[in-house]
Order: C-alpha cells, then sequence, then structure tokens
C-alpha cells in the first residue's frame, strides 16, 4: 500500500470512475498513471454539470502513478485549501480528469484458454486501430496478443456504442457496444456519447462527512492497493486489458 498525505482527497475520486468489467480476471499494475486537470469543492449539488459555490483547489495538468513509491510529493502537490473561505461547509467535490491512462501490467491468466493465459500490457501503437490511436481512441477498445513485451499501454474511456476489436489489427469488430459509466462511489459521472471526441471526464462526488474550513485545515490519510487494479479477458482467443478500480482507502484526521 502507498500511502500520501495532504488535502488530496481529490486522488480517490480519479479512480473510481474506471471501468470495473465482473466478467475481467483482475492482476495486479505495476504502473498506474492518471492526468488530473481540475478539482473543485462544492456547497451542494444536483449532479456533474452542478458544482454549487465552486471553488477550484486545484487545476492544471499533473500526471500521478499511484503504483509508484514515490508518488507521494507528486500527489501532494495538487490542490492547494488555503483557497476555501474560512467557516463554508463543503459537501461536494468535482473532479476534472483526462480520459486516457497509462498501465503497465503483470501477467494474468484469464482463465478462459491456453489463448489467454498470459495477458499483459503492451506498448500502443496506431497498428492496433483501425486508423490510428488517436483517431479511434474513444470509439475502439484494441485487443492483443499474449506474451508480448510487457510495458506501459494507454487505455481510454470510451464513447456509448463503441466498438470491440476482434483482432489485433482491429481488422474486424463487435459494434455499437453500450458503455455507461455508473456511480458506484460517485453521486453523478459524465457519460460520453457515440462521437464525443472530448478529452475530459468529469465526475460528482458526495464526501463522506461536511468539511466546514476552519484555520486548521485537515489531513487527508490515503492510502492505495494496486494488487488488482489491471484486468484482462479473452476476446476471440485475445486478450483485451482494461483500468480496474484500486483499492482505496482514506482517513481525515
Amino acid at each position: 500500500m502507498k500511502r500520501f498525505f495532504a488535502f488530496i482527497v481529490l486522488v480517490k475520486l480519479l479512480l473510481v470512475l474506471f471501468i470495473a468489467n465482473s466478467y475481467a480476471v483482475k492482476g495486479a499494475a505495476t504502473v498506474y498513471k492518471v492526468t488530473m486537470r481540475k478539482v473543485e469543492l462544492c456547497t451542494g449539488s444536483t449532479g456533474v454539470d452542478n458544482c454549487d459555490n465552486a471553488v477550484v483547489i486545484g487545476s492544471g495538468d499533473k500526471v500521478i502513478d499511484i503504483a509508484a513509491v514515490d508518488s507521494g510529493a507528486v500527489a501532494g502537490s495538487y490542490g492547494n485549501a488555503a483557497l476555501l473561505p474560512l467557516g463554508e461547509t463543503y459537501t461536494h467535490m468535482r473532479v476534472t480528469i483526462d480520459r486516457g491512462f497509462l498501465m503497465k501490467s503483470a501477467a494474468i491468466d484469464t482463465g478462459s484458454s491456453g489463448n489467454t493465459d498470459d495477458c499483459k500490457t503492451i506498448a500502443s501503437t496506431d497498428a492496433m486501430f483501425v486508423t490510428d490511436r488517436a483517431t479511434d481512441k474513444y470509439t475502439h477498445v484494441p485487443v492483443v496478443a499474449e506474451g508480448g513485451t510487457n510495458a506501459e499501454m494507454n487505455l481510454y474511456m470510451p464513447n456509448d456504442n463503441y466498438s470491440r476489436c476482434l483482432s489485433t489489427t482491429c481488422g474486424s469488430v463487435n459494434a455499437n457496444i453500450d458503455m455507461t459509466y455508473g456511480t458506484l462511489y460517485a453521486t453523478a459521472q459524465e457519460q460520453h456519447a457515440e462521437g464525443d471526441s472530448t478529452d475530459d471526464h468529469m465526475l460528482t462526488y458526495k464526501l463522506t462527512t461536511p468539511y466546514t474550513v476552519s484555520l486548521i485545515p485537515p489531513t487527508m490519510d490515503i492510502s492505495f492497493g494496486t494488487q488488482e487494479a489491471a484486468g484482462a479477458y479473452e476476446v476471440n482467443s485475445l486478450c483485451q486489458m482494461w483500468a480496474e478500480e484500486p483499492v482505496v482507502t482514506i482517513t481525515l484526521k
């Protein structure tokens, strides 16, 4: 478990929206990079598009590898509680992240067949997509052969009605697959309709306990576990890799 200290409850919220597949076998992630873009506190919220009396406590792109031993300094530098007005009570947090992630997984056995007993992330290439990665990153989800050279792989949050590749060059697909991002932890989460090309993803989360700003800001003790943060399952005797939700524990001191 990796531990980070400071006003960084936002990091938990960045991770709850990853695609969790009940049919995927989970394994360890040795690299798990997320790009934070903006974090706001709200005095109330009725949806992802609503953040009452929003105060931005962090902005600008910041890449965090939650699987890295030395991530604490990077994570802790994002967010400034001193920006909050004294006496105000906040109940929600809205987070904006990039829809793309970088992950390096350990080898995973899907248990489906001998063709996928050594699934792992490999370096992404344009050849994995119909046109290229930049064009198809939100519309197509690639597959890879088992046993490749383990490397960081670009994984994305696809649009609704995306296509699942059925070959390593995406020469054939299963099209019009539904993608709805749920609210297992978040109170509201942005959805991406077919054709959406935006790079941002927002979610709103209700704080476990409302926070009233005082002269002494709180300390958040946040720990992450990435032992089951990579997911893989068999598609047409090939491996499809996913970013699974890591274990997150938060203590407010």
